[in-house]
């Protein structure tokens, strides 16, 4: 298999599981902003500006789940800004988690687990941006 095209799978494929959890996620969050559904405490949203999880849930389902899922469909159908696309949103889905560690501390192996897939979507891009110069 070709580098290119494996790059390609592999973003679109990491877009596809980040942004379809995210939907899933921010609309159960939208659905129950106590939380409850995922079961999520309250009490961590504290010292944060949100009284409940809808606020989060929202940004969540636009910010992360439907941008990687129109990743995705770039990708899959290989338009010329996918891969540019893919490395912004993998930096934002890692800054969605580092944002949501600082302000909750660490409460599920999800935290680490998203940031993986952040990083490996923000490398993945840029090495097909790089692939893509190249031919």
């Amino acid at each position: 298999m070709q580098k290119g095209k494996f790059l390609n799978i592999l973003l679109g494929s990491l877009q596809a599981v980040n942004g379809l959890s995210a939907l899933l996620g921010g609309y159960m969050l939208i659905d129950d902003p106590t939380g409850e559904s995922l079961a999520l405490d309250a009490q961590w949203l504290q010292n944060t500006p949100f009284p409940n999880y809808l606020i989060p849930g929202i940004v969540l389902f636009l910010l992360i789940g439907i941008t990687n899922v129109w990743g995705m469909w770039l990708t899959f159908n290989r338009k010329t800004k996918r891969a540019a696309f893919g490395t912004v949103f993998g930096l934002i889905l890692m800054g969605w988690i580092i944002g949501q560690v600082i302000w909750i501390g660490y409460k599920d192996f999800l935290q680490p687990l998203y940031f993986t897939t952040g990083l490996l979507q923000t490398f993945a891009g840029l090495a097909l941006a790089s692939q893509m110069k190249k031919t």
